[in-house]
C-alpha cells in the first residue's frame, strides 16, 4: 500500500498507554504522496489508515488492539485547520513518523449529530469535576501537577485569560504535546515545564491556586508532593484535587482519607463525595 503523507507528535510509549488523554491531542498530518485537497470545509471528521501503533494495550481494552495495533490502524479523527504543510486534527492514536495511508471523510459525526468518541467512565467524571470546580480556580499564577497533554490546562486558560496556566508532568513527550496543542489552539496565557510533584521548578510562594486531577493516587509518596505544592502555594493558596474512588494504585482512598494527608500536611480541608469521586478543596493555614 503506497503512503500519502507521515504524522507529526510528541508520542512516547509512556504517553500512548494513556489512550483517553491522547485522544484530546493534536497531531500534524504532512500531506507527501498525493493532492493536497483531502481535507474539505464539508466533513468535520475524518478516518485515517496509519500504521499500527507498536505499543499494546492492556487485556481489558482489546478493541483498542483491534483498532490501532494489528496490521494497520484506524482512528477517526476531528480535524481543526491548516498551516502552512501541515494538516492539524485531534485524535489521531499513531505514533510520530507514522506512514499514512488513506484519509476519508467519516460522514456520520456530520449526519448523527450526537455522534461522540466512545469514553472511559473516569472521562465524564473528570469533565464533571473540572467544570464544576473551574470559576473557583482564580488568581494570577495556576498551577496543574500531573497535566498530561495539557487538555484540562488549555481550558483552563481559554476560560481564565487575565491569568497564566502552568503545567508540570513527568513525562517528556507529553510536556512537548502541551506546548503543540496550545500552539494550534491559539492559547498563549500557558507555560508547560517536565517536572516531578516531588520537585516543582518554581520559587516559593508563586502560586494562588494548585489543582490535582485524578493524579494524585498515581504517586508512591503522596505526603511529599503535598509539602512541596504547600512550598510553591501564597500564603492562603488554594488547592483543588479531585480523586477517583473506584480507580487507584496500591491504596484506596476515599474523602476523609484525603483529607487526613492534607491535614497532616498543614492545610486547612474540607472533603466530600460525588459520583463516586474525592472531592478535596485545600487552603494553606
Amino acid at each position: 500500500m503506497e503512503n500519502i503523507g507521515k504524522v507529526h507528535n510528541h508520542t512516547t510509549e509512556d504517553n500512548l498507554k494513556m489512550p483517553h488523554l491522547w485522544r484530546q491531542a493534536i497531531s500534524g498530518i504532512e500531506i507527501t504522496g498525493a493532492e493536497d485537497e483531502i481535507f474539505t470545509d464539508k466533513y468535520s471528521h475524518y478516518m485515517v489508515i496509519h500504521d499500527p501503533l507498536k505499543t499494546k494495550f492492556h487485556k481489558n481494552i482489546e478493541e483498542l488492539n483491534k483498532r490501532f495495533c494489528n496490521s494497520l490502524g484506524v482512528s477517526v479523527v476531528s480535524y481543526i485547520q491548516k498551516e502552512g504543510d501541515m494538516h492539524y486534527v485531534r485524535g489521531l492514536m499513531a505514533e510520530n513518523g507514522a506512514r499514512i495511508y488513506s484519509i476519508l471523510p467519516y460522514t456520520s459525526f456530520d449526519q448523527i449529530k450526537e455522534a461522540k468518541f466512545p469514553q472511559t467512565s473516569m472521562e465524564p467524571r473528570k469533565m464533571e469535576a473540572f467544570n464544576s470546580l473551574l470559576p473557583s480556580l482564580n488568581g494570577k499564577n495556576i498551577l496543574d501537577v500531573g497535566c498530561g497533554i495539557g487538555s484540562l490546562a488549555i481550558n483552563m486558560a481559554k476560560a481564565k485569560p487575565e491569568s497564566i496556566i502552568y503545567g508540570v508532568d513527568i513525562i517528556d513527550g507529553s510536556i512537548e504535546q502541551c506546548k503543540l496543542n496550545a500552539k494550534i489552539e491559539g492559547v498563549t496565557n500557558t507555560h508547560f515545564a517536565v517536572a516531578s510533584a516531588y520537585e516543582l521548578p518554581f520559587e516559593d510562594e508563586y502560586f494562588d491556586t494548585v489543582t490535582c486531577f485524578f493524579m494524585l493516587h498515581h504517586l508512591d509518596d503522596v505526603a511529599k508532593a503535598l509539602q512541596d505544592i504547600k512550598r510553591v502555594l501564597k500564603p492562603s493558596g488554594e488547592v483543588f484535587a479531585v480523586e477517583p474512588i473506584d480507580h487507584f494504585h496500591g491504596v484506596q482512598r476515599g474523602p476523609e482519607d484525603w483529607k487526613a494527608l492534607f491535614l497532616e500536611a498543614g492545610y486547612s480541608v474540607e472533603a466530600w463525595e460525588k459520583n463516586n469521586v474525592s472531592y478535596i478543596h485545600a487552603v494553606l493555614k
